[in-house]
């Protein structure tokens, strides 16, 4: 009897050795990875949660040595550090290290063809009632989406609008993107007979994530054809400060029907950064909406990185 509970104990006790040996190993792994290059400045993160920014000054077996400008010359063990993350040059003020911004990828409505960390993304609202989201799956492939929730709060009798954007962006040169996506939106709910719509974009951008603008060029389709004219769209964001940024995106969307030309449409605003977050407040306008409302059409969004 003693034997059978001896073996019993012994058994329970393997998944338990096997949580901490995987834990010790991921410890052991997660410290090698902690390394650094002389001269250069980084991001720390502490085991507790805490950060300091600072520029690596040596690198011994057990510890770095920084020098922070707002602590001095700091002396920090290895074992207490659980990630480091360069500092882009970018990003290196004389007045202070700004963080990285947020959301370099994305304009209002558009995005541009900057390049996305791989397995990140963001939820933004505007305007409470538009839900989207956004997820990079690799440094060039990316998938958008969003839904109205105005359908639900008027009882289930709206549309339910969506939308799906698919996205894939490809560095040239140094400062130079490229890239391409489809729009698609459609509603579950059908109206008139309403099949969906879509476009077919094709952009470029110059810049970097702090100060960039982007040229956009698709075709749209609906009822099995294209339309006969492109929808132009010129993007583009400028960080002003660490925590203050001017964005713009302006449209020439084709006139419907047999009238030629192009109906044009621009916006300008400011976007307000946090590490995680930023908020969008601009205005919409053009002649048409300046003889009504003088200054535009407000847009505000809200956007949380993850």
């Amino acid at each position: 009897m003693k034997r059978i509970i001896s073996i019993s104990f012994k058994r329970a006790l393997i998944p338990f050795a096997f949580l901490l040996l995987t834990t010790i190993t991921e410890s052991v792994n997660a410290q090698e990875k902690v390394t650094g290059e002389i001269s250069e400045t980084y991001t720390i993160t502490m085991n507790d949660g805490s950060s300091i920014t600072g520029k690596l000054l040596s690198v011994s077996d057990d510890e770095f040595v920084f020098e922070s400008g707002s602590m001095g010359k700091i002396t920090l063990q290895k074992a207490t550090i659980r990630s480091m993350n360069k500092v882009s040059s970018i990003n290196n003020k004389k007045t202070g290290i700004w963080f990285e911004n947020p959301t370099p990828t994305k304009y209002l409505l558009g995005s541009s063809a900057l390049l996305s960390e791989p397995k990140t993304g963001y939820y933004a609202n505007t305007w409470i009632f538009v839900q989207s989201g956004n997820y990079a799956f690799t440094k060039n492939l990316s998938l958008a989406g969003g839904f109205e929730i105005i359908s639900i709060l008027a009882g289930g009798k709206g549309p339910y609008a969506f939308y799906l954007n698919p996205k894939a962006t490809f560095k040239i040169v140094k400062n130079l993107y490229m890239g391409a996506n489809i729009l698609y939106a459609n509603t579950i709910r059908s109206i008139d007979e309403f099949g969906g719509l879509g476009t077919l974009n094709a952009f470029a951008t110059y810049g970097t994530t702090n100060l960039n603008i982007t040229a956009a060029i698709g075709w749209g389709w609906a009822e099995d054809e294209f339309s006969r004219s492109p929808l132009i769209t010129i993007s583009g964001m400028a960080r002003a400060s660490k925590r203050i940024a001017f964005v713009s995106e302006n449209w020439l969307i084709p006139k419907i029907g047999d009238t030629e030309g192009y109906y044009g449409l621009y916006s300008y605003g400011i976007r307000f950064l946090g590490e995680k977050t930023s908020i969008d407040l601009a205005f919409i306008n053009n002649p048409d909406i300046a003889d009504k409302i003088i200054i535009g059409i407000p847009w505000l969004g809200f956007t949380i990185h993850f």
